[in-house]
């Protein structure tokens, strides 16, 4: 269970020895809570010094250790006072999130405890009237419509000829009752579900219009605090839960979704046809820049619509990508407002574009560039596989 003691520092072994200790004893020690904080405050400076990529492998093991550890100890404490007892359950799933999110180990132990303690304490805490979380979609929308071509659009096709026509060309198609047998499409058009499920849980929330804005930012959340903020308010303020790995983090909603069969195809002998799931959650507005990604990607619609507009790799030098390495996969057009004074050679791009509604899939070509805006509070699940 614990890590070589020859690779920890002597500080945080000796706290490590010590909590470890006292959470296994059936005796209350009301200094434990205290030690366990402050390995985590001096893991959380070792993790937040210089780049990410760089950080020792041990210290994230460390982090998921004592978040678990934490867990533990706050559930040893005691109360009959139901206010004190929600709140020890609140910080208790925060802690083993935090784990999840910012350590390397003990992911299946850290889900379980989250998944247990939220579903116990939220049914408690959470009695609202249910009219006021169902999902109202919004259907105006000012998307300034630009010239292009519609993307094509099956119906359900067979893996053999979505293989040939579209999978091998790489060429992207819109598809409809692929995943009309999704649990997902019913129950998640009602809030007080995923907030029963998953309200205490800790997700990142992006902040600001788009990711290449000086206004972008990042904040950790609880999905309870998320959808109160920002997708029941009417914040100038917008937050987006985008391309997080939300059903490793939470499987009881993975279990509303099925992997498309389409994902078992693949060009490379190695894959292991294992996509990468992403969950995009956020009210109406929100935008993802125009950029490409490396992999083929289904985006699945679950809630609301979004509408979209490709282009072909062929395309890319009229796109004007960014020159620097961070945002080398991001086009400098903006085509909601595209600048023909800066960009003269956007004119000669050919865009194809669509409206993906709720139960559609739109297959993305690895490559092809994509700018995505939600016409109304949305909800997609994103398949990438290589």
């Amino acid at each position: 269970f614990l890590p070589q003691t020859d690779e920890i520092p002597s500080d945080i072994l000796y706290i490590l020895q010590c909590s470890f200790q006292s959470v296994k004893s059936k005796e209350r020690d009301s200094t434990v809570l205290v030690s366990i904080q402050s390995a985590l405050d001096i893991l959380w400076e070792n993790l937040n010094t210089g780049h990410w990529s760089n950080v020792p492998e041990i210290y994230r093991k460390l982090y998921s250790l004592f978040s678990f550890l934490k867990v533990f100890a706050l559930l040893k404490e005691n109360s009959n006072n139901m206010t004190e007892l929600t709140n020890t359950f609140k910080e208790a799933v925060k802690a083993a999130d935090l784990g999840l999110l910012l350590g390397n180990s003990y992911r299946k132990e850290l889900s379980h405890a989250a998944t247990l303690i939220n579903n116990a304490s939220y049914k408690e805490k959470f009695k609202e009237n249910s009219n006021s979380n169902a999902v109202c979609l919004d259907i105006s929308t000012d998307f300034d419509s630009i010239n292009t071509e519609q993307i094509s659009v099956m119906d359900c096709p067979s893996i053999e000829y979505f293989n040939r026509c579209y999978f091998t060309p790489e060429l992207p198609v819109k598809l409809s009752h692929c995943i009309s047998h999704w649990p997902a499409l019913s129950k998640w058009q009602d809030l007080k579900y995923i907030k029963n499920v998953a309200g205490f849980r800790t997700v990142p929330i992006e902040l600001g219009s788009s990711y290449t804005h000086e206004d972008w930012g990042m904040k950790l959340l609880t999905i309870d605090e998320f959808i109160q903020n920002h997708i029941c308010s009417n914040s100038d303020k917008v937050g987006y839960l985008a391309q997080h790995q939300l059903f490793d983090q939470i499987p009881e909603l993975k279990k509303d979704i099925c992997i498309p069969e389409y994902c078992c195809l693949s060009k490379n002998e190695d894959s292991d046809c294992e996509p990468d799931i992403n969950a995009w959650f956020g009210p109406r507005g929100t935008v993802t820049p125009l950029h490409y990604d490396p992999k083929h990607n289904l985006l699945s619609q679950v809630i609301g619509r979004k509408k979209l507009l490709l282009y072909s790799p062929e395309d890319t030098e009229f796109l004007y990508p960014h020159e620097t390495k961070m945002l080398h996969n991001t086009a400098q057009v903006d085509p909601q407002k595209p600048d023909y004074k800066t960009f003269p050679r956007y004119k000669l791009a050919k865009g194809y574009e669509c409206i993906l509604n709720p139960g559609e899939m739109l297959y993305i070509p690895p490559r092809w560039w994509h700018y995505v805006k939600s016409m109304d509070v949305s909800f997609s699940v994103s398949f990438w596989w290589t």
